[in-house]
């Protein structure tokens, strides 16, 4: 009994298939071919573009028939139709294509459709109906593809601290404005031919502006300034052997190294007993010496001769210029000596010299002052300097400290504000503190009140908003930034991130200036489908973050290399777990999805 009514269902069936008149087009449907010409689609700058192929079997399209397919997006239970693809048989009326019911054939089929959020879950079939006069059937979907890819929406950025911007995106510091100047005293001290004795007595050392020299030196170091340098340089003339000339420079610059030692030693004294302290209580300064020796001063030979009232004094320049080497130029002004005495009495000996500089600074206080009175007295300090201290101290929390007591003292520097302000959101990067990200951006928002169109400012407000998650405000705000009338900041590879939600891979690219070993730079080359590059540019990135690791995990899956999906998944989601649900949800892994491995990584 039950199998006399499984025969009369079938029968029913049969007869129902041939009244509608398609016969054979709706049993024999699973014999059509309807794919994508790539499964694997993806949004791009908004939009997802598809292709479809199919292929009628011979014998299959009825003469009169029609079929309509229709691509369809199955979201949350919605089914949202896209552009049909009409096909005929040889007989049928329409525009469709026509398809030969002895040999069957091809047709195709392409079209966009905007991305929404949330198509990542989102699907594709083909849904058919078949027509031959009034009647009609609609066939049960065919799925097409699985999920929508939105690898571009990981563009990211890795705000770097630095002191102005580069090919990246770097929280940039105001300048502190500090500029230590110096103040240099220099005693010139003569020597007799060939000799590195140094006598106070000799005639150059007699002359007035010799002694002159000498005094507003000494007077120069009772002055008591901070010595960043003592700079001593040993010379010698022209006129003898190269070897000797050097040997002598050598040790004039030894003897006014010794002079000086002696006259600071002088300062000293006197200091401590005016002062009355005792000389070995005197704290002692720690001296840096520059040693100069450059052996026989040419160009001063060349300067004094010009200078002078000998009236061949061009050719006699033009002659000892003129010589092949060193020894032979010594010859001629040997020989230029013993014809024109202004030569040997007036031009060579005041070139038979030590030069004693001493180079101080002429700020009132030195580096190592200016952190100490930081710390002890900061009111003696301008604001500059206090910009400067803070600058020099490297521990970032200190670094704060300051800021926040420049902002208490002075209300309208927008530099401090600005400087804590980047600090701040450092933290929120690097401690993932909310409270910090606020803060910073109140700051940055006290600042720009201050100076209004400044790039630094903008520049920085940018990274805030993109890390609150305010991206069209952060692109606006980098825009404005390189168009800024205080401190524009060019912003070639921040504004990449419009190129690449726009789906301009190679733009986004050049104006990255194809940056090595980035995060960015990675992407977009994966999103071009230029996966070697890809992978090296990845290979060399030292940041190890969740994102990294993510992505790492797609680009393997594109490169269909399991073993390294699974592993990069499993490191990202230690450092993220809410990776889990995204990497869930992510068309990239759809190949994936029923793996076990996968699936303990993402539960």
């Amino acid at each position: 009994m039950k199998s006399l009514k499984i025969i009369l269902l079938a029968c029913v069936a049969a007869v129902t298939l041939l009244s509608c008149g398609l016969g054979k087009m709706v049993s024999r449907y699973p014999e059509v071919s309807i794919k994508l010409d790539d499964q694997d689609l993806e949004n791009k700058g908004g939009q997802v573009a598809y292709q479809i192929k199919g292929n009628i079997p011979p014998k299959y399209m009825k003469k009169k028939a029609t079929m309509t397919v229709v691509p369809t997006i199955e979201y949350q239970g919605q089914q949202i139709a896209l552009a049909p693809i009409e096909i005929q048989g040889e007989k049928a009326k329409g525009n469709g294509t026509r398809i030969s019911y002895k040999k069957g054939g091809a047709f195709s089929g392409s079209g966009s459709f905007e991305f929404k959020e949330g198509y990542e879950e989102a699907n594709l079939v083909a849904i058919s109906t078949a027509q031959k006069k009034k009647k009609s059937h609609t066939f049960d979907p065919v799925p097409l593809c699985e999920g929508i890819g939105n690898s571009a929406a990981l563009a990211d950025i890795n705000p770097e601290l630095g002191e102005k911007a580069g090919n990246g995106t770097t929280l940039i510091y105001a300048e502190h404005g500090y500029k230590p100047e110096f103040v240099t005293s220099t005693a010139t001290l003569y020597f007799d031919v060939n000799s590195s004795d140094l006598n106070m007595n000799q005639k150059n050392n007699k002359s007035d502006v010799a002694k002159k020299a000498v005094a507003d030196f000494g007077a120069f170091m009772k002055e008591g300034r901070k010595i960043d340098k003592i700079v001593i340089t040993g010379w010698a003339s022209p006129e003898g052997e190269e070897s000797l000339n050097q040997g002598l420079s050598d040790k004039r610059a030894e003897k006014g190294k010794g002079w000086f030692e002696k006259e600071f030693d002088k300062y000293l004294r006197q200091y401590a007993k005016d002062n009355k302290i005792k000389y070995k209580d005197l704290p002692k300064p720690e001296l840096v010496y520059d040693m100069k020796s450059p052996g026989e001063d040419w160009s001063g030979f060349e300067a004094a001769l010009q200078e002078s009232n000998i009236k061949e004094k061009n050719q006699i320049l033009n002659v000892v210029r003129s010589q092949p080497n060193p020894t032979q130029r010594e010859q001629k002004i040997r020989e230029m000596t013993d014809i024109y005495n202004e030569i040997a009495d007036i031009i060579l000996p005041p070139l038979r010299r030590v030069e004693v500089a001493m180079v101080c600074n002429k700020n009132n206080f030195n580096d190592e002052q200016i952190k100490e009175m930081m710390n002890t007295n900061p009111d003696t300090l301008s604001v500059n300097e206090k910009m400067y201290a803070a600058y020099m101290e490297q521990d970032l929390e200190k670094k704060a400290s300051i800021y926040n007591a420049i902002i208490a003292k002075e209300q309208n520097d927008w530099r401090a504000y600005n400087n804590l302000a980047i600090l701040q959101i450092n933290d929120f990067i690097q401690n993932g503190n909310e409270a910090s990200l606020t803060n910073g951006m109140k700051n940055l928002e006290k600042a720009e009140a201050i100076s209004p169109s400044n790039g630094i400012i903008l520049n920085n407000k940018a990274i805030g908003e993109f890390l609150q998650g305010n991206v069209d405000a952060a692109m606006r705000d980098f825009a404005a930034s390189e168009k800024a009338t205080v401190n524009p900041i060019q912003q070639d590879y921040n504004l990449a991130m419009n190129k690449i939600k726009s789906g301009d891979y190679s733009g986004a690219l050049k104006d990255m200036n194809n940056k090595s070993c980035d995060y960015n730079t990675a992407l977009v080359q994966m999103l071009n489908k230029d996966y070697a590059a890809a992978q090296k540019t990845l290979d060399c990135v030292t940041q190890n973050d969740a994102k990294t690791y993510y992505l790492r995990a797609v680009l393997a899956a594109r490169m269909k290399e399991e073993s390294k999906v699974l592993s990069n998944l499993t490191e990202c989601v230690k450092l993220d777990a809410s990776y889990k649900a995204k990497a869930q949800k992510d068309a990239e892994f759809k190949r994936y999805r029923k793996l076990s491995q996968f699936q303990a990584i993402v539960k």
